[in-house]
């Protein structure tokens, strides 16, 4: 959830509980002040009472109010208000709720017991049509008042979201520098600065560490080639014994491995660079059918039995020149690893990416088998890159890849997940 997202669920749960303790309480305080007014109008009607016993005695009590009831009494009573339900006259079989004072007055030299009583329901339902259009209204103010803040929250935060889009749009490899949207809050002003320096030095790092390892591949593959063509020359000369053969051979398949190890290593430093940015959509298909037969003969020589089923329309998005390594690490490493007359089995659906060969289990343990200058000890010949190579590419794309050893048929199982071309 964003950000923006998880501010409003708490803006809202907030309101929310906000509005109900503040409805329960309004509606407490309308209840408790009605109550309070009714008690008052009681108290009133008793001081009246007494003015009236004062005046003209108990006999002119009778035609005040018939919620009226004065008796003489010698003992005092503490004033006690109460609720209570009495019938109603207007409608039989219902009762109406009273509130009512019960207490003592002094008149004439005589105590008399007053109670008085005052029908509550009508003050009841004021409480509740009052109650209830007061509390609409705070909900509505309520709801008003989240939606506003809401609305500038969204507002302050455009910058924001502007600045993570211009990020999105930042490539290393492509010239300018991101142009970041102008921001009138201090923070995201900072934060935009901010990043500006950051990626400027990250573009002059990536620009000067690519020149590098353009500078270094070339400038090995040099003198890489030169004594290379030194050696073959030395080679041809009528005047070596078999022995000066072995040892320039030797020193001929060294200068090899060192030339290849150079672009395996070069080839690794500008994926992890991303220095191969353009993409397309490729066929898979094709490209398995292309690249099987330029290894057709090395599986040949070996007498390979090879299985292949290839669906049709199988599409991936990504570099051309890195599906090609891919795939020739993969079944270089397949024609190197298997056994003569082993089984090799290449299945392509449009999900998954499958290759499986027979051969020994692993030497080392699977969770190595991706890394770098791993090899098996019975192949110095091998520098230990393509797998690596594959992973750093699947990796590159987010395709899941997979390895086991199915020890029932003694298989190596190379499997890649194969996101669908967006």
């Amino acid at each position: 959830m964003s950000l923006f997202g998880q501010t409003a669920r708490y803006l809202l749960l907030a309101a929310l509980l906000t509005a109900i303790v503040g409805s329960a309480g309004f509606y407490a305080l309308i209840h408790w002040k009605i109550r309070h007014e009714v008690d008052e109008l009681l108290t009133n009607q008793v001081r009246q009472v007494e003015w009236r016993l004062g005046q003209r005695g108990l006999r002119s009590i009778d035609t005040i109010d018939d919620n009226l009831l004065v008796t003489r009494v010698r003992q005092s009573l503490v004033p006690v208000f109460t609720d209570t339900l009495v019938p109603n006259a207007l409608k039989p079989g219902k009762l109406v709720a009273m509130r009512q004072l019960l207490t003592t007055v002094s008149a004439g030299g005589q105590r008399y017991r007053v109670r008085v009583w005052q029908p509550y329901y009508e003050f009841t339902e004021l409480t509740i049509d009052l109650s209830v259009w007061v509390i609409l209204f705070f909900l509505v103010l309520m709801a008003l008042a989240v939606g506003i803040g809401l609305g500038l929250a969204g507002r302050l935060w455009q910058p924001f979201y502007g600045i993570i889009a211009e990020l999105d749009r930042f490539r290393l490899d492509q010239p300018g520098q991101p142009a970041f949207p102008p921001a009138r809050v201090r923070e995201f002003a900072l934060l935009s600065r901010s990043l500006t320096d950051l990626t400027g030095k990250l573009k002059q790092q990536f620009l000067l560490q690519k020149q590098f390892t353009e500078n270094a591949s070339h400038e090995l593959q040099t003198p890489l080639a030169i004594a290379s063509a030194e050696l073959d020359f030395i080679r041809q000369s009528p005047q070596l014994t078999e022995s000066d053969y072995t040892h320039l051979q030797r020193a001929t398949d060294a200068l090899n491995r060192l030339s290849q190890l150079n672009r395996s290593l070069l080839l690794l430093t500008q994926v992890e660079n991303d220095q191969f940015s353009a993409t397309e959509v490729l066929n898979l298909r094709d490209l398995v059918g292309q690249y099987l037969g330029d290894f057709e003969p090395f599986f040949t020589h070996k007498n390979l039995t090879c299985r292949v089923e290839v669906q049709p329309a199988v599409y991936l998005r990504m570099n051309r020149q890195l599906a090609g390594v891919l795939l020739t690490n993969l079944l270089k490493n397949v024609a190197r690893h298997a056994p003569a007359n082993g089984r090799v089995t290449i299945l392509l659906t449009q999900s998954v990416l499958t290759i499986r060969n027979t051969g020994e289990p692993l030497p080392f343990a699977e969770s190595q088998l991706f890394g770098r200058f791993i090899k098996n000890p019975t192949r110095p010949d091998s520098i230990g890159l393509g797998l690596a190579l594959v992973r750093q590419i699947c990796d590159r794309y987010q395709l899941p890849l997979a390895y086991q050893y199915d020890r029932e048929t003694g298989e190596h199982v190379f499997q890649i997940q194969l996101a669908s071309p967006t």
